[in-house]
């Protein structure tokens, strides 16, 4: 069980807030926070919003790289676990092919309405306007993901811990398993 489900857990068997805050050491806007993404996560089941998780690894910087995505749609059901082998590349680039992948599986799916989580605190920021890309070899998967964002009909892209992020992850490093070659 992740720490999150064993908060809501401790609070469902009636561990009071204070109890829970000081059994997980958190702080009143970690607490907070938690509240805020539940609440999310039921508006986005209730609005329609699928949920597209995507992670690059890569084994160096440059070095062998993956790509992977999970996508659940809005009752939570998983529907993609995949991940892409990249060749040698980046983290970066391995993150937006990442979310490239995410975004095409999405469309095959039909997939009007998306909330999309990455660990890529970079991205996320370039996506939202807050950071502008610079990297030249950035530009060019930026302009991408840009132009595939605007053909949903909603989507909104957030920064989560790496800890949330982990089966986008493991799929990621399983593609890099299955196909890196041997060194």
């Amino acid at each position: 069980m992740d720490k999150r489900a064993a908060i809501f857990s401790a609070l469902a068997q009636g561990l009071d807030l204070p109890a829970v805050r000081e059994r997980f050491d958190l702080t009143p806007e970690a607490l907070q926070e938690l509240f805020r993404n539940a609440a999310d996560l039921f508006r986005a089941r209730e609005a329609g919003f699928w949920r597209l998780n995507c992670d690059g690894a890569s084994r160096g910087n440059p070095g062998p790289a993956g790509a992977g995505i999970v996508l659940h749609d809005p009752q939570g059901r998983l529907r993609v676990n995949t991940g892409r082998y990249l060749g040698e590349t980046t983290n970066n680039v391995a993150e937006y092919q990442a979310l490239l992948l995410g975004l095409e599986e999405a469309r095959k799916l039909e997939v009007k309405n998306l909330r999309i989580f990455a660990d890529s605190e970079l991205m996320v920021k370039q996506l939202n306007g807050r950071y502008r890309v610079k990297s030249p070899h950035l530009i060019p998967l930026w302009r991408e993901a840009a132009n595939a964002l605007n053909r949903f009909e909603s989507w909104d892209i957030n920064h989560v811990p790496r800890e949330e992020n982990h089966l986008a992850d493991a799929a990621a490093n399983r593609a890099i398993d299955q196909n890196a070659p041997a060194r």
